[in-house]
């Protein structure tokens, strides 16, 4: 099986979180007659340990604790008990990745698990859509940069069936838009396909009011951090789904740069109530 390696201690938070959730969601609908679908957007190899820049040359200490291989978000999905998952749905592009999955099936004869060698902005629309009245499902994105479309994310919210974890990019939207100036031409795309136009962030800038020898008029700034950007996407969020959870989690590498905000929203308005409230108490505690 292929062990991925990539991040650290915020890897480990983030998939304590989804553990504690997956726990109670199940457990909550138990006795309810629906159909139970863990997805899992980038699902990796099912395993990962974190880098240590062995191969770089050197030893990263920060993670030391963490150096074993652990299990990743789809085998964590596959040892819920209280209530399994009747379905589980695997989306991976990478070759090595998806024949790791493959392995990871293999362990779990008896368990209904799809593989779809797929990128999710294509493959997911097309499983919201065949979503029954009974189905209901949970959908963890968790991608490595900008990779998820808005367009994706509306599909989800338009299920009514689905909660809903999103690691919201944080670092990287940063950098793609500069403090003292608009975003360059070739972040501007990337850009409008994760917010789903420009006009839903281009508010994050204003003109600077200090002109320099060579403006003819101001130039534009962003004046406020990567956290009015999350702020931003939240409200995005909230435009298109039932409810969102009002804590965040800020998922931070080990000198505190922030990387990742985890985001959780429900789909579905009558079980919104009760899916907010387990969200909100595992964000806040834990």
């Amino acid at each position: 099986m292929t062990t991925q390696q990539f991040g650290g201690q915020w890897t480990v938070e983030k998939l304590g979180i989804l553990r504690r959730y997956l726990d109670a969601y199940t457990t909550a609908l138990k006795n309810q007659p629906f159909s139970l679908t863990y997805v899992d957007a980038f699902a990796g190899a099912g395993v990962w340990s974190p880098r240590t820049g062995l191969e770089y040359g050197y030893v990263d200490d920060d993670y030391a604790e963490y150096r074993e291989v652990v299990k990743g978000s789809a085998a964590i999905a596959l040892e819920i008990g209280d209530k399994p998952f009747d379905r589980l749905v695997f989306m991976e592009t990478n070759a090595k990745n998806t024949d790791s999955l493959r392995e990871l099936r293999a362990a779990y004869p008896d368990r209904n698990i799809e593989i779809i060698n797929e990128d999710c902005n294509s493959a997911l629309p097309e499983l919201c859509l065949r979503l029954g009245d009974f189905d209901r499902a949970v959908v963890f994105l968790d991608p490595f940069a900008t990779e998820v479309d808005w367009r994706t994310v509306e599909a989800i919210a338009d299920t009514q069936k689905v909660d809903y974890w999103i690691l919201f990019p944080i670092n990287r939207i940063s950098r793609s838009m500069p403090t003292g100036r608009e975003p360059y031409s070739d972040r501007l795309v990337e850009l409008d396909r994760v917010f789903g136009g420009r006009e839903h962030w281009d508010t994050l800038y204003e003109p600077n009011p200090q002109l320099n020898m060579f403006d003819s008029q101001p130039r534009q700034q962003r004046p406020r951090g990567p956290e009015h950007i999350a702020n931003l996407y939240r409200r995005r969020l909230e435009g298109v789904f039932a409810s969102v959870a009002k804590t965040s989690r800020i998922l931070r590498n080990s000198t505190n740069a922030p990387l990742f905000s985890l985001f959780f929203a429900a789909s579905n308005r009558q079980g919104a109530r009760v899916a907010i409230k387990i969200a909100d108490n595992i964000l806040r505690k834990w």
